[in-house]
This record gives structure tokens, sequence and C-alpha cells, in this order.
């Protein structure tokens, strides 16, 4: 299973932390790992198509984070978009996603 955790501080979204591997098909073939990575990836790029400073980025082999403390409107929509994506997942794949909100 895949573990979504967004990253709360003061109600807003400042990152995500994702662990853990779908286990829907085969290693390169799994379309639910592939949305969630896609999903995360467009993210951060997003993000730093507005210059954002992200504090923190890591895509080792079992964590995919970001975090960043800046605010903006931006930033908030980028974040939105991303929770949605990781909903829409979970309407069709709940047995293979899971959506956290953590507090940092």
């Amino acid at each position: 299973m895949i573990n979504v955790d967004l990253l709360i501080k003061e109600e807003r979204i400042v990152g995500y932390e994702i662990r853990g591997h779908a286990d829907f098909a085969e290693p390169g073939s799994d379309i639910v790992c592939s949305a969630v990575t896609i999903l995360a990836y467009t993210c951060v790029n997003t993000l730093d198509k507005y210059n954002t400073k992200v504090e923190f980025f890591d895509d080792g082999d079992n964590l995919l984070s970001l975090k960043t403390l800046e605010e903006s409107e931006n930033i908030d929509t980028v974040f939105a978009y991303f929770e949605t994506g990781i909903q829409t997942l979970l309407a069709n794949y709940s047995d293979y996603v899971k959506l956290n909100y953590k507090e940092t």
C-alpha cells in the first residue's frame, strides 16, 4: 500500500511524504504507483516553476517527500490539486493508496 501523508501547518498543506508501493501490478507496469509518482513530481515541478523555496525534497527508494514553508496562493493551489489527484485515486484504488493528514 502507498501511504500519502499531507503535511499540515497552521491549516495549510506545506508538503507531503509518500511511502510504500501499491503492489497493484508488476513493478514497471503498476498504474497506481505511476499515478502517485506523476502527481508528486508534477507538484514539485510546478512549485519550481513558481520559484518556490523548497525546504526539503527527497526521492529515495521508499520515500518521496517535499516540504516548503513559503506561503502564497499559488502554492496553496498546487497542493490543493495534488490533494484532489490523490483523492481521485482513492475513489477507485482505495485498497492500494491511503491518504493521511499529519501536523508538522
